[in-house]
């Protein structure tokens, strides 16, 4: 046997170099320095993970479409076995990330990690901060819910405030119909589960791979200090960190509820927009600012720190990392942060409570109370509408100019009344419900 796995060893070798490549990877030697405070890359990957496997599996059942998206995430909060978990899974899953982000961030920061020769390495770790926050954003109005789509609605309008380029990401966004519709919804849905994907996997294989040349910054004195190999005792530390910061999410995820604020609703303009909680200092920003200075809030803030940590390696070239003899840079950093936490806190104790009961027995117009209960009925598992829908009842593509407007009630309330055979069972709802399908399928002409 021994024979037999050294045999196989060998022939593996001599294909590939993997086992070496790991050997290497794990005794490479790291400053003394690096210990608990230089998990959070680690951290940050185990989430990406969680974030990846969990949208894969609610991606089976996710429907990309504005009748039935909504339907599609409530179906796997309701009904799935253990659906609920995995959706808070990926939900809560994404403030995690936002958060482990803004502490990695922090901590380079504060500890001058992004000063020669990590200029490269601070500019990769801001690009992936910002792709990181993409997804969050396209993720929100996914559920086609009244939050995701009304705060999608800011976010875009935020981003037409730009100079020049506001337009254009505009149509770009929206498909050039100016309303968030089914384009929008398929973009934002591209760019979640291809674009964003493909860009943030480049974009990890380059932030490692210049780390691997860099090294980790060391100690912030700029003494010689002795060096111990990644392995073991980094990569116990990273470990036990991972597995904290993984339960963490799973006690949340367990406990903690989402806010279901209803099906979106266009003509529902008084709700209010909140976005996530990862956004909400931006937009405490924006409430503080009278109309004619939200500028300040919408571009001209946001763009000034981007372009300060941007131009940061490269203007402050100085040896000192100690952020205690780095007085200027470490008040200005701490102002930051705290301004960020103050405000996202401000933001979360003046939430209000909308309830998905609110938003859905009074805000929706009729038409838009039909739609909602074709998908909620599961009538789109059965019946094509334009393109979208199974195929196993008849195509409604067009119903409303084949059949009689006074047929409906009583087609949909009692089909074997009309054709004995059919398989479509009879319609369980109140009367008010049934003439508000009725309403959405007289428009299908």
């Amino acid at each position: 046997m021994n024979a037999l796995v050294a045999k196989f060893r060998s022939w593996v070798q001599t294909r590939w170099d993997g086992p070496e490549k790991i050997s290497a990877f794990l005794s490479k030697p790291l400053p003394a320095n690096v210990s608990w405070a230089h998990t959070l890359g680690s951290l940050l990957l185990v989430y990406l993970l969680f974030q990846i496997l969990t949208g894969i599996l609610l991606g089976f059942y996710y429907s990309p479409s504005p009748d039935s998206a909504y339907a599609s995430v409530r179906y796997v909060r309701e009904e799935l076995f253990l659906g609920r978990f995995l959706h808070h899974l990926h939900r809560w899953g994404a403030g995690f990330i936002m958060v482990t982000v803004f502490l990695h961030i922090a901590r380079s920061y504060f500890l001058a990690a992004y000063k020669s020769p990590r200029e490269l390495l601070w500019l990769s770790g801001l690009l992936l901060g910002i792709l990181l926050t993409l997804f969050a954003f396209t993720g929100q109005l996914l559920p086609y819910d009244q939050r995701g789509y009304w705060a999608t609605v800011v976010g875009i309008r935020i981003a037409s405030a730009a100079p020049v380029l506001g337009d254009t990401i505009r149509e770009l966004l929206t498909g050039g119909y100016g309303d968030i519709g089914a384009t929008t919804l398929a973009r934002f849905y591209v760019l979640h589960v291809c674009v964003l994907p493909l860009a943030l996997a480049g974009l990890i294989g380059l932030h490692l791979g210049i780390l691997q040349k860099t090294g980790a910054a060391g100690p912030v004195s700029g003494a010689a200090a002795p060096k111990h190999p990644f392995y073991p005792g980094q990569v116990y530390k990273d470990v036990l960190v991972a597995s904290g910061g993984a339960l963490a999410l799973f006690i949340v995820a367990g406990l903690l509820n989402s806010q279901d604020t209803g099906p979106a609703n266009p003509a529902a303009a008084d709700f209010v927009p909140r976005p996530e909680w990862f956004f909400l200092s931006h937009y405490e920003i924006l409430r503080i600012l009278p109309g004619k200075w939200q500028i300040l809030g919408t571009f001209v803030l946001p763009n000034a720190l981007l372009a300060i940590l941007v131009l940061l390696p490269f203007v402050d070239r100085g040896r000192e990392r100690s952020p205690r003899r780095r007085r200027f840079a470490t008040a200005a950093g701490a102002f930051v942060c705290l301004s960020i936490i103050g405000l996202t806190v401000k933001g979360i104790i003046s939430a209000p409570q909308v309830h998905a009961e609110e938003s859905t027995a009074v805000s929706l117009d009729p038409l838009e109370r039909g739609r909602m209960l074709f998908t909620e009925k599961k009538c789109v598992t059965c019946h094509t509408i334009a393109g979208q829908g199974g195929t196993q009842g008849p195509n409604l593509t067009h119903v409303a100019r084949r059949i009689r407007a006074d047929y409906f009630p009583e087609w949909i309330r009692n089909p074997r009344n009309f054709k004995p055979t059919t398989e479509m069972p009879s319609f369980e709802g109140s009367e008010e419900e049934l003439q508000a399908v009725v309403q959405y399928l007289l428009t299908l002409d």
